[in-house]
């Protein structure tokens, strides 16, 4: 099948990060064309409503990211608190255990001593998943603050959106070509 609109394109950008890499968006006279992989996208540019471009951050990313690190600083806090209480009530049952001479309920008393050394033993690890909660909260605020940069194009049957990570502002120049061919077409 023949493109609608042959010839050289005005303009092009292609897509080299994120979900649309490897494919490209071009801009004739009287198209927009969505090129990738098994799949094109060809929009007459006389169906294009409005053109939008924004660099957006994610918000949402953003607040999960400041939640997960106040957590991992709660569970380092935490984490000391509850091995010296843990510890010190283990060895104080211990000491009981070896002090009375009649062992009368010793296996309650064995079973609690027990419940602290594993609850110690439990808060000893704290640290470690305060750690990978921090580095989850990183990673997460990171990608939020990095946001995208998406071209979103209103026609009849909906909206059509290109995003790229980051702030990209080749796309924004390419949104500014697609604007202007479409004034030009209303003319």
């Amino acid at each position: 099948m023949a493109m609608a609109d042959p010839g050289n394109p005005v303009a092009r950008f292609d897509f080299r990060r994120g979900a649309l890499r490897g494919s490209h968006l071009a801009l004739y006279s009287a198209s927009l064309v969505h090129r990738g992989g098994a799949e094109i996208d060809v929009i007459a540019i006389g169906g294009v409503a409005a053109v939008r471009v924004a660099y957006e951050r994610d918000e949402r990313k953003l607040a999960w990211g400041v939640f997960l690190a106040v957590l991992a600083l709660a569970v380092f806090a935490v984490s000391g608190l509850l091995v010296g209480l843990a510890g010190s009530a283990a060895a104080d049952i211990a000491s009981r255990m070896r002090t009375d001479v009649p062992p009368a309920g010793q296996g309650i008393v064995g079973t609690l001593h027990a419940t602290f050394l594993f609850l110690q033993a439990l808060a000893e690890g704290f640290p470690v998943a305060a750690a990978a909660l921090m580095a989850w909260a990183i990673a997460l605020l990171a990608f939020g603050f990095f946001g995208t940069t998406t071209l979103a194009l209103t026609v009849a049957a909906g909206e059509r959106t290109y995003t790229v990570p980051g702030r990209d502002t080749r796309l924004f120049d390419f949104a500014e070509l697609v604007a202007n061919a479409l004034t030009n077409a209303r003319r």
